[in-house]
Order: structure tokens, then sequence, then C-alpha cells
């Protein structure tokens, strides 16, 4: 069961999509403004069960909106994020700060796919933050998988041929890498094995497949297919039909 404050983040992420599908940014930029100011209203009451389920809705809006290339709203869900991240991180919220990092990883990892490379800086001075700020307040795992999330952008900016993003991401990662050492948190080996434990791990679950490493896996979860893109827009098309039906009755 979803708490009402989960729900209320469900049903304003779920409208934000709709506005992607209906390629209205003005409405979708609505959605995300309210998401970001209820996701303030649940730190400033620590509820940070509650805050997953808003990283999460804006991590969808942010992922639709990539692959209708509507680069605004990609920048501000990332913005937001951003903002919202750092002030969970100063409460050391440990949990939700995760789910930041892979929303951060998701919709970095799609926008230089799609390369959309403003949202794509976002992303990557965002992630850099998080590995940083993670070192900082002793958070091995946030530190382990926002260094994955690095080296995955590093290697799908490499696919693309954006050698001075590639660098970047490289660099940030390296910088993560040697602070997370200074501290004596997470060893670079450590660091270097975790996307092959990760692959490994997922590999045995069905389920997880949507976290496997890019350039680890078999079929590394890289980038859309041009059947899976088509495959989506066609669900999302009979999902609109199915509710003007149920709205005509």
């Amino acid at each position: 069961m979803f708490s009402l404050n989960e729900q209320k983040a469900i049903e304003l992420g779920e409208s934000g999509e709709r506005a992607i599908r209906e390629q209205n940014e003005y409405d979708a930029l609505q959605y995300v403004e309210y998401l970001r100011e209820f996701g303030e209203e649940l730190l400033e009451a620590k509820l940070e069960k509650d805050l997953k389920r808003v990283v999460i809705s804006l991590r969808n809006i942010g992922n639709k909106a990539i692959q209708k290339k509507i680069e605004n709203v990609v920048s501000t869900v990332l913005n937001d994020l951003k903002s919202l991240s750092e002030t969970a991180l100063d409460m050391n919220f440990s949990n939700v700060m995760w789910s930041f990092s892979k929303a951060a990883q998701e919709i970095g990892k799609g926008a230089v796919q799609f390369q959309l490379l403003e949202p794509a800086k976002i992303a990557l001075d965002y992630l850099k933050m998080i590995g940083l700020g993670a070192v900082e307040k002793k958070m091995e795992v946030v530190t382990l998988w926002t260094c994955l999330a690095l080296e995955e952008m590093a290697y799908l900016a490499n696919r693309q041929q954006l050698e001075d993003f590639s660098k970047e991401a490289k660099d940030a990662r390296e910088e993560v890498i040697k602070s997370s050492e200074a501290s004596g948190l997470v060893t670079r080996d450590q660091i270097e094995k975790y996307p092959q434990l990760i692959a490994q791990t997922v590999s045995q679950y069905s389920e997880l497949q949507n976290l496997q490493p890019a350039g680890y896996a078999v079929r590394p979860n890289e980038e859309f297919t041009e059947e899976e893109f088509f495959e989506e827009e066609e669900s999302e098309e009979q999902e609109a039909e199915t509710e003007a039906v149920k709205k005509e009755k």
C-alpha cells in the first residue's frame, strides 16, 4: 500500500507523463514544478520514504521527455532533482540518495544517446555532486553506484563520438574515486569491480535487467533500440485510446 503522499506523487508523475505524450510542454513543466514543491515539503517534514516516490515520478517524466526530445523539460527535471538532492544529502538521507543517483543516471544516459548535450551536462555535474557528497557523508553504496553511472555516461558518449563529453565524465569519475580513497571510504579496486558484480547479479533476474551496466552485459542496458521505442509509442497510444473510450462511456 502506498501512503497518501506517495499516491499524490504518483498521480502528479502520471499527469506529467501524459502531458509529455501529448507534447504539452507547458503542462509538463507545471507538473514538474508541483513535484519539486511537494518534494521540498517532504524534505521539511523529513519523510524520506515518500520523497523517493517524488524522485521516481520526476525521473519518469524526464525519461519520457528525452524520448520526445523536449529538452527544456529534461533540463528542468534534472535541475529540480539536483536541488532536492542537495538538501537530502545535507540531511544524510542515504536511501533516497541512491534514487537521486539512479535518476541522474537514467536521464543522463538517455540525454547522451539522443545527443541532448545541455541536459547531459547537467546530469554529469549532478552525478559528480552526488558522488563527492556521498564520499563526504560516508555513503558507500551511493558512491559505488554514482561511479558506475559516470562510467556508463563516458562509455555511451564515446559510442556517440562525443569525445570531449566522454573525457569530462571520466574526469568526474576519477575525481570521486580519488576523494573516496583519500577519505578511506571505498577503494579504486572496489569501484572498478562493482559494475562487474552488478552485471553478474542482475543477469540472474529478468526483472532487474534495467539495472544492467552499459558495457558489461551480453545485451547491455545502453540505449533505446528502434524496436523498443516504437513498441513503447504504440503502447502509449493504446493507453490513450482506452482512456478516451472510458471517458465517452
